[in-house]
């Protein structure tokens, strides 16, 4: 179970990483959304920072609480490869920004990103999950904020 959980730690916090970078690159693509992406960037390089907390919280305690809804590490390093190719790619050329906002929204509800939120949200008595709600208290959700933010830009990404 610790195995486990470290392997699917460590590519969570890989994930949010990456997250961060495909937004910083989009932060330099997209003047008009630079605000936007940068805070978005901020935030998830923010969650990298709690799950590692949360690493080094796990090492010290007896209970894991892992979520009621399984999330695979092998999940999240095929969501991981596929984002370490597209950073380079979206370098060199940038996606529209209504297929940025997409992109950016499918990564939201995806396996990892809303594995994330639905772990800030789960009602739970371990000690290790009121210490993560405590640190991740003025988080957000991105994925409802990004279906807003291209609503008000007249731009449809379902």
């Amino acid at each position: 179970m610790r195995i486990e959980f470290s392997k699917l730690i460590k590519e969570a916090i890989r994930l949010e990483l990456n997250v961060s970078e495909l937004y910083l690159v989009f932060h330099a693509s997209f003047k008009e959304d630079m605000n936007f992406w940068w805070t978005l960037a901020i935030e998830e390089k923010n969650h990298a920072a709690l799950l590692k907390n949360l690493e080094s919280f796990a090492t010290h305690l007896s209970e894991i609480p892992l979520p009621k809804e399984e999330v695979s590490a092998s999940e999240l390093r095929e969501i991981n490869l596929r984002l370490e190719k597209l950073i380079p790619q979206y370098k060199k050329s940038p996606p529209s920004r209504e297929e940025a906002l997409k992109l950016a929204y499918s990564l939201e509800t995806s396996a990892g990103e809303s594995h994330f939120q639905k772990f800030a949200d789960e009602e739970s008595d371990s000690k290790i999950s009121k210490i993560f709600k405590q640190l991740n208290q003025s988080d957000v959700n991105h994925a409802r904020r990004i279906k807003d933010y291209a609503e008000a830009h007249d731009m449809l990404i379902q």
